[in-house]
């Protein structure tokens, strides 16, 4: 918030604003934004400095970009080692599955053989009862 110069009443928003940047040597960069007000009471349009940032002057130097690529090579490298180690036991966690996986289709297919063997010996069994009982083909076709 500003005051007005005039009645000194305080202004919340700006109508209008805008930055001015100058560049200095010593400091680097330096910039202005400036405001253009206008007091609620008296109507007066004012302008006034809203903010100033001051940038520093950045210097590239070549042994602090050296250092800087040498961290983001360390970086890089415990990231490729974890993801090394993260591949490694990924295919570790696949080759158990994929082990599982067949010692379950072995077991199926055992229990479908043995199903089908009990279905048959079922069959050959209701087959002898009927022969036993004395029931043909043609009574049985017409029960179906």
């Amino acid at each position: 918030m500003v005051k007005c110069p005039k009645c000194g009443a305080e202004v919340i928003t700006p109508i209008k604003t805008w930055s001015i940047r100058k560049k200095s040597v010593k400091t680097g960069k330096n910039e202005l934004i400036m405001g253009l007000f206008e007091c609620p009471n008296c109507k007066t349009k004012f302008r006034t400095a809203i903010k100033t940032e001051i940038k520093p002057k950045e210097t590239i130097s070549i042994k602090d970009m050296v250092e800087k690529i040498k961290d983001i090579k360390g970086g890089l490298m415990q990231t490729l080692k974890n993801l090394r180690e993260k591949i490694k036991t990924l295919e570790t966690e696949r080759a158990n599955l994929m082990m599982e996986i067949e010692k379950l289709k072995k077991m199926a297919e055992s229990r479908v053989n043995a199903l089908e063997s009990e279905v048959n010996m079922l069959r050959e069994e209701v087959k002898s009862l009927r022969e036993l009982l004395g029931y043909t083909e043609e009574e049985t076709e017409k029960e179906k």
